[in-house]
């Protein structure tokens, strides 16, 4: 484990180092961009404060990222082209970047949904939900778009056009999703601690994995991600609470309990663990073979780690079949690889979890040495008697200082 921590930490850095030295992000091309919004107009270089482009017929536009850079969404800001016509109305929009994951936001991508923002009012509301239509699972993103169109609008149109809306933001409709979350990272914690004690309290668990499916996986849609973790990398941070509650929760967990997110919170485990539960008849793998196959999510870790950061692109790590499964949204290879996973997942507990997982690897590679984990034929994870503690999820049914097991 020393090894693997060491390569995959030694290449994280000099990649890191080689994309901030050598990679430059590509500038888009908001000519290009203008001549798509507005066929027909003729615009000026881009000048004044805010920068603004303007036509001879007196619209306006401008990308939203140089009038307020500081909105972000759930992975950084998402910038925005938009023409603004004299009167205060929006005339054209494109999205020209963002770091959302895809999965969740490609129907905000679409002509289909931005021009529900055509015709809209600087001086309307841009409430997500009220006048602005909201997506499923892709609450802050939204929110995050509604924010950036209407504040960056405002202000160029009280610039150049002296229309002045009266102050505000729009009502945050994503601000209690940190709240549930804690709540059942506290319930886990609590699950955690008393089948420490008892093997008894295994229903518990099995409790927390149903809720875990339900709440993490399909309401707020917001597992731990290693998605989470490249962007932490890249300094490309979220203005949700619930994406620093999730990342910092998670990283506080392996330090108390290893695995604990993998064991107790990760709703594609759950999936996986109560699905290998049906009476299939399960592959035999002997030890050696196994322990092997368990060293490709690390594998796999590597070579993601080195593309995101040299190419800072996250999206180049997106692998995990939760994002596919949740998010109802992908293309055949990534839908495959889910059917894959759940289908081997009937003869092999948990093989999504043994040899594929990046979210496996990181938290394996981060798990320090405890005691009282031997393994038993009941490990979901199919572990060989006294496993590496990279591999235990912290399920308890083998802890040695269970009283049934004293």
């Amino acid at each position: 484990m020393k090894a693997r921590r060491l390569i995959i930490g030694v290449l994280a850095i000099l990649s890191l180092t080689g994309g901030l030295l050598f990679r430059q992000e590509a500038a888009v091309d908001e000519g290009a961009t203008l001549r798509e919004l507005a066929p027909a107009a003729v615009f000026s270089n881009k000048t004044g404060s805010p920068p603004h482009y303007q036509a001879a017929a007196g619209d306006v536009a401008f990308n939203s990222s140089d009038v307020v850079p500081f909105v972000r969404g759930y992975a950084g800001p998402i910038k925005v082209m938009i023409v603004l016509s004299p009167d205060g109305r929006i005339k054209g929009l494109k999205i020209i970047e963002h770091r959302e994951t895809r999965n969740y936001v490609h129907y905000l991508e679409t002509p289909a949904y931005l021009g529900r923002f055509i015709g809209k009012s600087v001086l309307d509301r841009f409430e997500v939900d009220r006048d602005i239509d909201g997506i499923s699972r892709a609450t802050v993103s939204v929110e995050a778009l509604a924010r950036t169109v209407r504040d960056s609008s405002r202000a160029v149109a009280e610039q150049v056009y002296g229309i002045r809306a009266a102050p505000g933001a729009p009502a945050a409709r994503s601000g209690w999703s940190w709240a549930v979350y804690s709540m059942l990272f506290a319930a886990a914690l609590f699950g955690y601690m008393l089948t420490r004690r008892s093997t008894r309290m295994q229903r518990l668990r099995d409790a927390v994995l149903v809720l875990s499916i339900v709440v993490i996986g399909v309401l707020l849609s917001a597992p731990f991600s290693i998605l989470s973790v490249f962007n932490l990398l890249l300094i490309r941070l979220s203005s949700s609470a619930l994406w620093y509650v999730v990342l910092i929760s998670s990283l506080l967990s392996v330090v108390i309990a290893g695995r604990f997110t993998c064991g107790w919170l990760c709703p594609f485990g759950a999936v996986s663990e109560l699905a290998a539960r049906f009476p299939t008849r399960k592959w035999t793998i002997d030890t050696l073979t196994d322990d092997q196959w368990r060293k490709a999510k690390y594998v796999l870790l590597a070579i993601a780690v080195t593309a995101v950061l040299i190419f800072r692109r996250p999206e180049y790590g997106n692998y995990e079949t939760y994002v596919t499964l949740f998010s109802f949204h992908g293309n055949a290879l990534s839908w495959g690889l889910v059917a894959l996973a759940l289908l081997a997942n009937l003869r092999v507990p948990r093989f999504w979890c043994r040899y594929l997982c990046p979210v496996a690897a990181f938290l394996g590679l981060l798990s320090r040495k405890a005691e009282g984990y031997p393994s038993s034929p009941a490990c979901p994870m199919g572990n060989r008697k006294d496993p590496e503690i990279s591999e235990c999820i912290r399920c308890n049914r083998c802890y040695r200082q269970n009283k049934e097991n004293q």
